[in-house]
């Protein structure tokens, strides 16, 4: 909802923004475009504050306030860890807990009635309660210091720019909003593929669309509804909205050590989330008793989703398994759910009155009107694996100690939600692949829609498979796994709507054209902006047109488009000629076949790569002649206007005050030239392209670990480490990001010091 804002294109506004801006700074507010605390004003807030460290608990930070934790105890590290992430971050976590809670109307008024009321369907602390009571006591112990470092911070920060500007008072947090925040970071991939689609169930061309859906596999997101709507329906909005909290794509990669320089094993992570500020990850390294280990922590989950210790490497990918499934529900059943009424705060209005109800396969989810309205009669449940109680902050503190990629694959079988790939490699030189996830046993899934009947739901739910029950992989023939949201195994039940193996291909390909790898070889792969289906489509079009054609620089677009191979790098001008050309040819195709009206589906690149062809060649000749000349000519123009793909294609990075008009701008980064495409090893996201495009979704974080030397890992974050809105630290990372450089994170303490040279703490 909050993506339709933005900043003004009037020029009188910009300029107004603009003016704000300086005048903002000048009288000492904060900005992200205009910061004013540098990492000396940092350093001395976190150095007044009254923190209770015990002898021999400190944290070092390097010049870009990565925290490095020192302790004699695992509790008195938690506690360390707990009080730096709500000083770097604590305006985010009260954010994310409000949203997890379904309290936005709290901070942005009315519009957000319906997505709390959803939201609070969803129920993500549903199974907190009962996670929490089998959870180990060490991992009790582990949450406890996490969160009374929390409060330590939270009693004595003052509040944060953004946290005034939405309404929010501070508030105390407990182990269960750790829990809850851990059940946030899961929500199901597919949830926006299903709210965007379910108004669409009773359409006549719904079964032709969903069949085609299954086929070609899923993009980022996917909807019925045209791309060129003036105004979102509410369930894309809704759509839209859970998209942004799936941790939907990433690329993971393994090497084993026969196929490196070193003989040692490399692996590299590069997660694939939403661009915006502060970055959803955090740097963090800790040396406590039990956990040696550097990774990037999800803010509020004091567990290092992936990163190394001194034996092993690890990291991972979405898995895109189903792990939810809808239910139809019959009326017998609803006259059996236990009922609800909540009361919704509003800011700047009356609170609402929302009705929530539980039926025996969930939360009835067409009580929200705004999904109700779209089902007809039909009332509809969520089953999800996220409402059993499986223990996920376990199964990643057991893998932060593991020694071996066999210990790793043991450790996930606690994983339910999000369902991951997880790669492991070792320092004695194995790496490995498991499939983590709690998912209900399904025979199959249903051929046209995915709403089950209570019949059916009964039987697919009543047995649960993990980790332990799916094929794992340890030092397969080739020498490395590539993890890229692809199908992973041939399971039955796992998924159906996977992403494609566009980003797989090439990344076997560039393996296959060397016979070892350094570690600077495997960090190109992991930037390489090559698809290698835009490569073969751009061929496929450019002899589709060519007999159509009616003048040389028609011929010569199409000579180009030929030639390109697929690279999406910043100064290509042939890629702006293909996509160009892509966005025509839909246009047209949608005005002979659909009266006009885009299916958004045709907009996603799993169509494209796969349909699009399919579609043109059965075109009459006389369409073909129609339409051919026109699109080359509306892509020569469009591209002759834009010159580079980089100067159409942009990355800004945005606050979440960075999409209110006028004022976004001051809580909005510089933007700059952004290569890759969809799906590029290094993803920039985007749809079909008509105009300017600022990419939100993609490549936001780097990691890459050789295993031959426990010092030699790299870390880098597309913005910054902190999340303090007038910080220079919330963005000073994007120059590294741009020129491809990145942080050491050590593991030796007498490179620690050298690299981490700021001391706060306690050391004897």
């Amino acid at each position: 909802m909050l993506k339709s804002l933005g900043p003004s294109q009037n020029p009188l506004l910009r300029k107004l923004a603009r003016g704000l801006a300086r005048l903002s700074s000048s009288m000492g507010w904060l900005s992200v475009r205009y910061p004013t605390y540098t990492l000396e004003d940092r350093l001395q807030q976190f150095k007044a504050l009254s923190l209770p460290f015990p002898a021999g608990t400190f944290i070092r930070f390097n010049e870009f306030f990565v925290p490095y934790i020192f302790s004699g105890s695992d509790r008195d590290g938690a506690f360390a860890l707990g009080t730096i992430t709500e000083f770097q971050r604590g305006p985010q976590l009260q954010f994310l807990k409000r949203l997890a809670q379904g309290r936005l109307s709290e901070m942005g008024g009315r519009g957000f009635v319906d997505m709390d009321h959803l939201i609070r369907l969803l129920d993500f602390g549903r199974a907190a309660s009962e996670i929490w009571s089998n959870m180990p006591k060490s991992s009790q112990e582990w949450v406890e210091g996490f969160v009374a470092g929390l409060n330590c911070v939270q009693a004595q920060r003052k509040r944060g720019v953004d946290e005034k500007f939405l309404g929010i008072q501070p508030e105390p947090y407990t182990p269960l909003d750790i829990l809850l925040f851990g059940r946030l970071a899961g929500a199901d991939v597919n949830w926006p593929i299903y709210f965007s689609l379910i108004e669409h169930r009773l359409s006549g061309d719904f079964i032709e669309w969903w069949n085609r859906l299954r086929r070609v596999g899923a993009g980022v997101s996917t909807s019925f509804d045209s791309p060129n709507s003036s105004r979102p329906s509410t369930a894309q909005q809704i759509g839209e909205f859970l998209n942004s909290l799936s941790r939907s794509g990433s690329n993971s990669i393994v090497v084993h050590g026969t196929r490196t320089q070193s003989g040692k094993p490399l692996m590299v992570n590069d997660p694939h989330l939403g661009q915006h500020l502060p970055n959803v990850w955090m740097m963090v390294g800790l040396r406590t008793p039990t956990y040696q280990c550097v990774g990037l922590m999800f803010p509020g989950v004091p567990i290092l989703g992936l990163g190394r210790n001194p034996s092993l490497a690890w990291g991972g990918t979405n898995l895109r398994a189903a792990s939810s499934d809808l239910v139809r529900l019959d009326d017998s059943t609803l006259h059996n759910t236990a009922e609800q009424v909540v009361k919704i705060r509003v800011r700047f209005s009356w609170s609402r009155t929302r009705k929530l109800r539980f039926s025996p396969h969930g939360p009835v989810l067409t009580d929200c009107a705004a999904l109700g309205r779209l089902c007809g009669k039909d009332n509809l449940a969520l089953r999800w694996a996220g409402h059993w109680p499986t223990d996920e902050i376990t199964s990643f503190l057991q893998g932060m100690q593991a020694q071996k990629v066999e210990q790793l694959q043991q450790a996930m079988h606690g994983v339910g939600v999000t369902p991951l790939n997880v790669l492991g490699a070792d320092t004695a030189g194995n790496i490995g692949h498991v499939l983590a996830a709690t998912l209900p046993k399904r025979p199959s899934f249903p051929e046209n829609d995915w709403v089950l009947a209570e019949s059916m739901a009964s039987e697919h739910w009543s047995v649960q498979v993990c980790a332990r029950d799916f094929p794992s992989v340890i030092n397969p023939a080739a020498g490395f796994i590539v993890s890229a949201n692809n199908r992973p195994s041939e399971v039955t039940g796992l998924g159906f709507l996977f992403n494609g193996d566009d980003r797989v291909m090439r990344a076997r390909a560039l393996f296959n054209s060397q016979k070892r790898l350094s570690p600077h070889a495997l960090l190109s792969l992991q930037l390489d902006v090559t698809s290698p289906l835009a490569d073969q489509l751009s061929s496929q079009l450019a002899e589709f047109c060519r007999p159509y054609l009616r003048n040389s620089e028609q011929a010569v677009l199409c000579n180009s488009i030929d030639l390109w191979g697929g690279a999406y790098t910043a100064d290509s001008f042939a890629a702006l000629q293909f996509e160009f050309l892509l966005a025509a040819l839909v246009k047209q195709l949608s005005v002979l076949r659909y009266a006009g009206r885009t299916p958004s589906l045709m907009d996603q690149w799993s169509y494209l790569s796969a349909c699009l062809m399919e579609d043109l060649e059965n075109l009459t000749d006389t369409e073909r002649a129609k339409i051919v000349s026109l699109c080359v000519d509306e892509a020569n123009r469009k591209a002759q206007h834009w010159q580079l793909w980089g100067n159409l294609h942009k990355i800004r990075l945005r606050h979440v005050l960075g999409h209110v008009p006028l004022l976004g701008k001051l809580f909005s980064s510089k933007s700059f030239p952004a290569a890759g495409s969809r799906e590029t090893l290094m993803k920039n996201a985007h749809n079909l392209i008509r105009g300017f495009d600022e990419t939100s979704y993609g490549s936001q974080s780097r990691h890459l670990s050789d295993l031959s030397d426990p010092d030699e890992n790299y870390f880098v974050l597309l913005g910054g480490q902190d999340g303090w809105v007038g910080s220079q630290l919330l963005t000073d990372q994007i120059p590294l990001w741009q020129t491809r450089q990145s942080i050491q994170m050590p593991l030796r303490p007498s490179r620690i010091e050298q690299l981490f040279p700021h001391c706060i703490g306690r050391l004897e």
